[in-house]
């Protein structure tokens, strides 16, 4: 039987056989027991491989710091993409791919008529804060100059054009959401947009739920330690709520060199017996801390989409989080949780004591999650991409 030709440029850039968070790994997996296609994907990194029996993984031999804007990673890509282009009908940008910012240089260097062009998921930018760039993924400040930060905007109507003329080369693009889809309507026609969902492994959950009693006064945060998430506008909200419940616990699951500036800012605040600075948790930890508390409170001042949302949906724990918050239909009819404006510490505030007072609400919330997550299994999200590849064999 004559094999489809598949190349997959992937988010799944270190290959270990640990699954990934985003959705090449899991397509890949897929992708390994099908045999209607010959696979090639790229990889920056391939330190075990053994999982992947039918996969060959293409070695981008990248040395810089992965920024998926960087015109020498994209190159890196395209030359991989050379070396197997005539065995190719089908081409799926896996890789993080932003509304008005992602590119791909293959159809912008190369013919690619007669083949298949995918793109996705394609998520919505969030805004640039400086510490976006200027803080490293521990959370650590790198070693860079803040003009460097002032000319990688000023590239952004260079990248408008690069996306733009990317996607108006594709056949399919991928959505995790409506209002993504609503965005990219703007560039090319409708019909070929996909909504398909983030998947998640359930089993990852396992028998985790949500176990808050309404004596249960417990909020946890997860996310970097820098401005654009929000923490001091959860800092500042939290005396507002502990006249009314002094036994209130902020769980900070972050770090970052923010991390002194927030101690300090609890402690000006006279909340430091209310707020535990707790670092990064292994995945296992954070979850049991994340199901054992009243909410999740993500005060974000811009996000493109929040996994973190996704990890409460599907653990049943109530949400309180801002309008910036670009996951809109997690929240179809408000129904897992409360949004606010965002910088407004009265308004988070309002919302917290509001889901204190109502454990009825809170348990309708939960249970609203806990009967959607089964829509973001992987079992029921992977097979949508592979009937996607089947429709070009």
């Amino acid at each position: 039987m004559t094999k489809t030709g598949l190349f997959f440029i992937s988010d799944y850039r270190g290959v270990t056989c640990e699954p990934g968070r985003d959705p090449a790994y899991w397509i890949l997996k897929e992708l390994d027991r099908a045999d209607r296609f010959k696979v090639y994907s790229t990889a920056n990194r391939v330190i075990n491989s053994s999982c992947f029996g039918n996969i060959d993984f293409l070695m981008l031999d990248y040395k810089g710091d992965i920024q998926i804007q960087k015109l020498g990673y994209n190159y890196a890509i395209y030359n991989a993409y050379k070396k197997v282009k005539d065995n190719v009908e089908i081409i799926h940008h896996c890789e993080k791919f932003q509304v008005g910012k992602g590119y791909n240089l293959i159809p912008l260097l190369s013919n690619i008529s007669g083949k298949a062009f995918m793109i996705g998921p394609v998520q919505l930018p969030h805004n640039v804060f400086e510490d976006d760039f200027l803080v490293n993924s521990t959370g650590l400040k790198r070693s860079i100059k803040k003009s460097v930060y002032m000319n990688r905007n000023n590239l952004g109507s260079m990248f408008k054009i690069m996306f733009k003329k990317t996607i108006e080369n594709a056949d399919v693009v991928i959505v995790p959401d409506s209002e993504v889809r609503k965005e990219l309507s703007r560039y090319i026609d409708k019909n070929k947009i996909e909504l398909i969902n983030y998947g998640v492994d359930l089993s990852v959950y396992g028998e985790y739920l949500y176990t808050a009693t309404e004596n249960n006064y417990d909020i946890t945060f997860a996310g970097s330690a820098i401005k654009r998430k929000g923490i001091e506008y959860l800092l500042e909200a939290i005396p507002l709520i502990k006249d009314q419940f002094p036994e209130i616990k902020l769980h900070l699951l972050t770090n970052g060199y923010r991390i002194k500036e927030y101690k300090k800012l609890s402690k000006d605040l006279g909340i430091t017996e209310n707020v535990v600075f707790h670092g990064r948790l292994e995945k296992n930890k954070y979850i049991e801390l994340l199901s054992n508390c009243r909410l999740l409170c993500l005060p974000t001042l811009s996000e493109g989409y929040s996994w973190t949302v996704l990890d409460a949906l599907c653990l049943g724990v109530p949400v309180v989080t801002t309008t910036e918050c670009r996951c809109n239909d997690l929240f179809e009819n408000g129904d897992i949780g409360l949004r606010v404006k965002p910088a407004d510490p009265d308004a988070l505030a309002d919302a917290i004591l509001k889901l204190f007072n109502d454990f009825e609400l809170c348990k309708k919330f939960s249970e609203n999650g806990l009967k959607k997550r089964e829509e973001f299994g992987n079992e029921i999200i992977i097979p949508k991409y592979m009937k996607l590849y089947e429709e070009y064999i």
